[in-house]
Order: C-alpha cells, then structure tokens, then sequence
C-alpha cells in the first residue's frame, strides 16, 4: 500500500518538475548581487521571447519552459551588456557584470519595456527602455498597463487609487514622483491584488523601484516646471543626498503656485411631486492655490544586515481660495421664476502636516525583520462666504467656518522566514486615529456640528509562497479587530459607534500554458468611509443643494475574482466583484415636498463590478506604440424620480501611447486618450477624447521636457447625475488644454538608501 501511495506521488508531482527552467543569479565584480538587472530570452534569429528582472538577491528565474530559447542577454545601467548561450541544463548558475563608465546619455536606448506577471499584478522594466525617456515618474507611471492618470492622481482600474511606494518607503505626496527622472527608474510594479500584509482597504499598490547607484559625497537635483493655460502656475523643488560610508542624510523641498480654471454649464430638473423646476446655470471657477513640502532624514547601514533609519516630512497649503461665480435661471412650471448670482468664496489653510517615520530592517540568517512606527498629524480649516443676489427677494449673505484636527499613531512589524524557494511572512499592525470635525453655520437654518471619532484598528498577517516547478501557490490571511467611538459634542454615541472582528484572506495561482503565462487570485478586501463622508454637519451649497455625510455608513466588503496573463508583448486581466454593503455618494431629497436636494451617502445592500483590460506593446524600429483598452462596468438600480433606473452601461477606455526615439537625445511623444459614455454608481459620464504632443531631449546632465496637453481642447468632465428627484445635467471643461516646461539638472548619482516602509497608509488616505 505504501508502495502505491508513493508511486501515485510521484505521478503526481513528475508534472510539476520535468521541465527544465532558466535560472540564474547576477552580481558584481564584488560578488554584490545586481537588483533590476534586465535578463532576455533570445532565440536563434535573435528575436526577443520573454524578459524578466532580478530580484534583491540578484536572483531571475523564468518559471515557462522557453524550448526555442538561444540566448541570454544581461544589461543594468553602469555595468557592460553579457549574452549568454544557453546549454541543455538552463541553470546559468552565477553571472559577473562589469563596470561601465559609459553615461546613459550616450547610449542610445531602442528596447521596448519588458512585462512580467509576478505575484497580484505586472511589473514593468522602465530601466533601459524607451519609458526611460519619458521625463519623470508621473509621465511613466501613466503609461502603465492599468493605470489612470489626471494630474498627480493615479487610479488603477476597477482597484481605486494605489498606495505607492518608492523603494519600500510609502509616499505621502505624489509631487515627488514630478522630481524623479524616468531614467532613474528601475521597475515599476502595478499590483491589483495586494496580500494579507497591506491593509484590509488596500485594494491596489504601485511599486517602484529606482536604479541603485553608489559613491560617496553630494549628489542632487534641481528641477523648474512652468505649465501655461488660462494661467500661469510653476512648480520648483530640489532634492540632495549626502553620503559618507555607511551614513545617509537626505532632504528636499518643493514650493508649487497653481492657478487653474474651470467652465461649467449645469441644466437640472427638480420635480418634487406637486412641481417641476428647471435650472440652468453658467459657472466660473477660479482656484488658486500655494503648497510647500519639505523632508529631511537619515539612513544608517549599520552592517550588511543591519539598517536603520528616520524621516521628519513637512507638508502645507497656507493659501487655497477659490472664486466661483454662478449665474444661474429658475422656472417654475414652465414659467420664469427667479434670477440668481452666487458668488461663492472658499478660504482654505491645510497646515501643518507633521509625518514622522522610523525604521529597523534585520536580518538573522533566514529571518528579516522591519519594523516601522509612523507619527501624522494635521490642521485643516476651511471659510466659506457666499452673496446671494435674487431677482425676487434681494441680496443674502451665507458663511460657515470648518476646522479639522486629526492626529494618528501607527506601529506595523512584518518577519520574513525563506527557506529554499519558499517564503513566509508574518506580522501585526496598529493604528489609534483621533479626528475631531467642528463646523459652524453662520445662519439659522442649518444646524452646526461638533464631531469627534476615536479609532483603534488591530491586525495580524500571515502570508506564504510555493513555487512548484513552473506552478506558484500563495496566499496569505488577515485579521483585523477595529473599535470606532463617535461622540457628538462630547457625548459617545453608541448607534454611531461601530466595532468590526473581520478575516480577509487571497489566494494567488501562477501557472503557464505553452509561452504564456496566467495568475488566478481571490482576494477579500473592505473599504471603510472616509471621516469626511461620516461626518454630521451640513454644508450650503446653493438654495437648492446642500452636502453631508453619514454617521451611520458601515463598512463594505469586496470579494475579487481577477484573471491575468501575458505572452511576450500582449498583457490582459479581467475581474469580477462583489461588493457588499457598498457605499455610494446619492442625491435625496432634503425635506419630502420641497425642491431643495440634499448630497449624501448610503449603503447599498449589494453592487456587482467587472473589469477587462488588454494591453499591446510591440517595439517597431524606433517606433514604440503601446495601446490599451479598457472595460469597465457595473449592475445596479437606483430610484429615480418614483422608478428604478438601471446604471448598467460599460466604460470603453482606449489609450494609445507612442514614443520615438529619433537619436541625438531626442524623444518624441503622442498620445490619444478617449473614452466612451458609461455609467459609475449614480453617474453617467460622456464620452471625452484628447490628443497630446510632446519632445524631450537630454544634453549631460540637463533634461528639457516641452508638452502640450488636450490640444484640440476636447477634453470633459461631463456628467448626468440622477437623485431621488432630480436630474442633473453637467458639461464641465477643466482647463486642460495646456504647454509645460519642464529644466531639470542633476549632478552626481548617489540616492538614497532610505528603506522605511510606513505604518497606517489606509488610515491617512482616509483622513
């Protein structure tokens, strides 16, 4: 018998080792492992079959059996490019790169950005690639199979907006990634199904990874961006890391004056049973804003083994005010009723923003611990004045003053344990939030408010990878344990208080078939309200909108089923969610009868979602276009006026993406960006399309970016709103069509070695 059981495990597992897998390691003429070194399979004819990049130990691995693979080629910026050729066993064993003092701006880079599947998303090579010339890390991140850009905002479809981090270091502003070069970039890496050690909220993460330089002294940049619209804005900041022997100490500061300009027409029907109004309003607005942001740290390399680090980061806005100006014609019944002009006032100060971060990365043998411990708080105040002029009952006067203070402590431990291919993972997480939300209304016909909500969230997480021949098995599961107390003018109030013990686990199945290669994963995931979107005060809008949030919001649950895969240039995904006690922004009315509307939220007892994404990135001589289509969708049924309306219709976004690299430095770009009608949540959005150009060129240390965005002006943010008894109909041109400026300089090539990773990311995107 025990003879059959191990002759049936045999069978069993001969499938999984039979074939042979091309592995290696790469390191230096130090016996330093190489990170992010390209590795490409060619075959006889030299044609490229797949690419991968190594990992911290200098470890590649391809875990598809490649039978008309010839050739290895090895590149990494400052070493000399290797081509190996590949034998019957396909274990390259260990390769050497040598030095190479040839700048990067005298090599002439013609490779399209290699793509590999890995565990819950894509990673892209952007080192050595046409990516690398884009300008910074904004304009590569956008090009990313999956990824969203508008402005310095990203969002992976279906998956929300990602936490990024910088070599393991979470980013707590994005106008970092405008000062990064995209030459400086080693991989970016998209993950849409993140594992149980990121926050249950944590629905996608981007992961880049910059190119590691050494040397001891000064290095640094400069860099200017002038952006020409309707106004003027600039943008300046300068970044230095001074490095002696084991010791980092690093900074920088970014000052940012924006001007902007919006045009808005909105054409609304308010029928509350017994009449029928028509408004139609013209809108200008007009905000201005100033931001400064500043850092400074250190970055202790004890022993190979050992490292530890601090940084102190600054943030404000001490100047965001912004004008709107609303003209706006009431019918009533089909016959003229009244005449309105709002002019409309917001004088917002967002400062200070304290973030202090510490970290500790050991390693015992097999064992890595990191630790880190992250400190955050903020002082937000917000004035709003708004004169109202009315044709029929004269001149008003309505103002109201916010203040926001919140303060959050977070601590978060993960232990690696890797033993053979296998990785384990394991740690705990915890978060105390205290956010306190006074609001006054300078009038008598809106209450004030005076919120407070105090938060204890606590997880543990285990996570765990098998590789099984050219199969991968991982998966991971998380608890969290989270009491939440809401006290209203100082009194606790138990039907607004919550407390939640929840798991959340995923499951991810690598495998191949033939060249391709496909990932199946569930991942389970929640999504708690933003304060804001719980807070009880009222805010005026206008005589016919106000705005609130909802204490009594829950959080909801998101079951993800994703399917992925790619075969040499063409990458596609597709997933289906369901989401449980969904939290939707609606429209209701404010009392039963009267046309006065109000902009809330709600739980949903169920939506279902799906997405599909295909994305092509062939390399044609010089010619690198990358074309990407997106299907967005959901069912759901929302009252509407006294039925059920179905927002059932799909997106269709369509990215077409191209470089040319035409030699000298120089980098042309293109890109067409448009997208269909569809329907999201209680909004229909029409379809939008624009066209941008742009040519990059790089002389010694200098780097010259000149854009032009939305050219033909084109580009909306148009939308149909549907509310329990109204209907809004909005077009909206935000300033789009624009030329920037980008000078950077910068000298020397140390970076950073900073390594903190951050505690409690869900809990400052939710303040």
């Amino acid at each position: 018998m025990k003879r059959n059981l191990l002759f049936i495990f045999v069978l069993m597992i001969v499938p999984f080792t039979v074939k042979a897998q091309i592995k290696g390691v790469i390191c230096d003429e130090n016996q330093n492992p190489v990170e992010f070194a390209n590795v490409i399979l060619m075959g006889a004819d030299s044609v490229y079959i797949a690419g991968t990049v190594t990992d911290v130990s200098g470890k590649f691995d391809f875990l598809t059996d490649y039978s008309n693979a010839k050739f290895l080629q090895i590149s990494a910026l400052g070493y000399k490019t290797i081509i190996k050729t590949l034998d019957e066993k396909n274990d390259i064993g260990t390769l050497v790169l040598v030095s190479d003092n040839i700048l990067l701006d005298e090599i002439t880079v013609t490779a399209r950005p290699s793509q590999h599947l890995t565990k819950g998303g894509i990673i892209t090579t952007v080192n050595g690639s046409v990516l690398s010339l884009l300008g910074n890390a904004m304009d590569v991140i956008g090009q990313l199979p999956g990824v969203k850009r508008e402005d310095d905002k990203f969002t992976v479809f279906g998956k929300g907006t990602p936490i990024i981090y910088v070599n393991g270091r979470k980013l707590t502003d994005n106008s970092e990634l405008y000062r990064m070069s995209s030459k400086d970039i080693a991989s970016v890496e998209v993950i849409s199904n993140p594992g149980a050690k990121y926050g249950a909220e944590v629905k996608s993460v981007l992961l880049v990874r910059t190119i590691k330089k050494q040397g001891d002294g000064l290095s640094g940049s400069i860099q200017g961006v002038v952006r020409a619209a309707h106004s003027w804005s600039n943008s300046d900041n300068l970044s230095f890391n001074f490095r002696k022997n084991n010791l980092d100490i690093f900074g920088a500061f970014a000052f940012d004056h924006s001007r902007r300009y919006q045009q808005q027409k909105n054409v609304t029907m308010i029928n509350t049973g017994h009449n029928l109004y028509d408004l139609n309003s013209d809108i200008i607005i007009l905000p201005v804003s100033t931001t400064y942001n500043a850092n400074l740290g250190f970055n202790w390399q004890i022993n190979p083994k050992n490292v530890l680090g601090a940084k102190y980061e600054f943030q404000g806005t001490p100047y965001n005010h912004s004008d709107w100006t609303t003209n706006e014609t009431i019918e009533l019944n089909g016959i003229l009723d009244d005449k309105i002009d709002y002019y409309t006032y917001w004088k917002r100060k967002n400062m200070p923003t304290n973030i202090l971060n510490m970290y500790y990365i050991g390693e015992y043998g097999d064992w890595t611990l990191t630790v880190n411990n992250d400190y955050y708080s903020s002082r937000n105040k917000a004035e709003q004045e708004i004169d109202e002029i009315s044709l029929s009952e004269g001149k008003s006067a309505i103002s109201s003053l916010n203040r926001i203070n919140s303060s959050m402590f977070a601590s978060k431990s993960v232990l690696d344990y890797v033993f053979g291919k296998n990785t384990l993972e394991a740690g705990y997480e915890y978060t105390y939030t205290n956010r306190t939300d006074r609001y006054d209304n300078y009038n008598d016909f809106l209450p004030d408010a005076d919120d407070n909500i105090k938060e204890h969230n606590i997880a543990g997480f285990i996570s765990a990878t098998f590789p099984i021949g050219v199969y991968e098995l991982s998966g991971g599961l998380r608890y969290e344990h989270t009491i939440s107390d809401y006290y209203e003018n100082g009194l606790l109030i138990s039907e607004q208080s919550r407390k939640y013990d929840r798991l959340f686990p995923n499951i991810d199945f690598t495998f191949p078939i033939k060249k391709a290669k496909f990932t199946l994963s569930y991942t389970a995931k929640t999504k708690r309200p933003l304060y804001s979107q719980l807070s009880s005060n009222i805010q005026y809008d206008d005589r016919f909108t106000y705005e609130t949030g909802n204490p009594l919001l829950k959080p909801e649950m998101n079951h993800d089923v994703s399917l992925s895969g790619i075969y040499k240039w063409v990458f596609f995904s597709a997933s289906y969610q369901y989401v449980k006690d969904a939290i939707v922004g609606i429209v209701e009315a404010y009392k039963e009868g009267e046309p006065v509307n109000l902009m809330t939220y709600m739980n949903y007892d169920h939506i279902s979602k799906y997405t599909a994404m295909v994305s092509l990135s062939p390399k044609i001589s010089i010619w690198s276009p990358r074309l990407q289509f997106y299907l967005m969708g959901q069912n759901l049924k929302i009252p509407f006026m006294g039925t059920e309306l179905r927002m059932n219709n799909p997106f269709l976004f369509i990215n077409f993406y191209n470089s040319l690299s035409v030699g000298k430095g120089f980098t042309i770009t293109g890109d067409m960006l448009y997208h269909t009608s569809g329907d999201m949540d209680v909004v229909t959005l029409k379809p939008s399309w624009q066209i941008n150009l742009g040519v990059t060129k790089t002389i010694g240390n200098w780097f010259f970016q000149l854009s032009a965005t939305d050219i033909f002006k084109t580009a909306r943010n148009s939308m149909i709103t549907y509310g329990t008894q109204m209907k809004l109909d909005k077009w909206n041109y935000s300033d789009s069509q624009a030329v920037r400026l980008t000078i950077r300089y910068a000298f020397n090539s140390t970076m950073s070695k900073y390594k903190g990773r951050g505690a409690g990311q869900s809990e400052k995107n939710r303040l």
